[in-house]
């Protein structure tokens, strides 16, 4: 597992989700998946599968390069 990517990826998820005034609870209820599991994703002890990644992409409305802590490139 990539420890900075996991962590990275956490702390978007964290902050998406806080904008959002969500609990985790809330969102992981919402994407079907267990709140332990959602909770260490978070908390940056895990990577999100692929499918968890869009999951939560759809659900919040933002694009993986959010999530994946990405720079917006401006033209």
């Amino acid at each position: 597992m990539s420890e900075p990517l996991a962590n990275t990826i956490g702390t978007m998820i964290h902050s998406v989700r806080l904008n959002a005034g969500l609990t985790m609870e809330q969102v992981a209820q919402s994407i079907d998946l267990p709140l332990l599991a959602y909770a260490r994703m978070e908390r940056g002890k895990i990577l999100p599968t692929p499918s968890t990644l869009i999951d939560l992409c759809l659900f919040f409305g933002v694009s993986s390069d959010t999530l994946l802590g990405s720079p917006t490139v401006k033209a």
